[in-house]
């Protein structure tokens, strides 16, 4: 038996031909059209592969459970970045809504938001948040 290339891998497979599953590949790769396919090793390394590609992140390794482990609890930035997002979505629709009643002629009313905790002390991107509140309540 000649030498084994230091750059090859051997992984085997066994069919159980009582599996109905295990049959309708073995038939399949018997009788593989290798006009098509380059050949059968090919063919299981490109369909493992296109199955590979599709379960990606998604608990196909060890190593994809222990990132999702990892990422169970959000961090103080995940918080952060979701509360400046939530407020800059918050913003354009109030804008959106005052723009179209400036230009529909109607007066708006805004419910009076109930604060849900202390907030601390706010920063000056916060600023422009009170000046377009003051805004839409000298207008209704």
């Amino acid at each position: 038996m000649g030498r084994r290339k230091e750059n090859i891998v051997y992984h085997n497979m066994r069919m159980n031909l009582e599996n109905e599953q295990h049959r309708r590949i073995h038939r399949i790769l018997l009788d593989l059209n290798t006009d098509v396919h380059k050949s059968v090793n090919q063919f299981l390394i490109d369909a493992t592969d296109s199955y590979i590609r599709k379960l990606e992140g998604k608990e196909l390794t060890n190593e994809d459970m222990e990132r999702q482990e990892e990422s169970i609890y959000a961090t103080r930035e995940d918080v952060e970045k979701a509360v400046r997002e939530m407020k800059d979505e918050i913003l354009r629709e109030m804008i959106s809504i005052l723009a179209s009643s400036m230009f529909a002629g109607k007066v708006v009313q805004m419910p009076e938001a109930k604060p849900v905790a202390e907030v601390p002390e706010e920063k000056e991107e916060d600023a422009v948040d009170e000046t377009m509140m003051g805004l839409a309540s000298s207008w209704g």
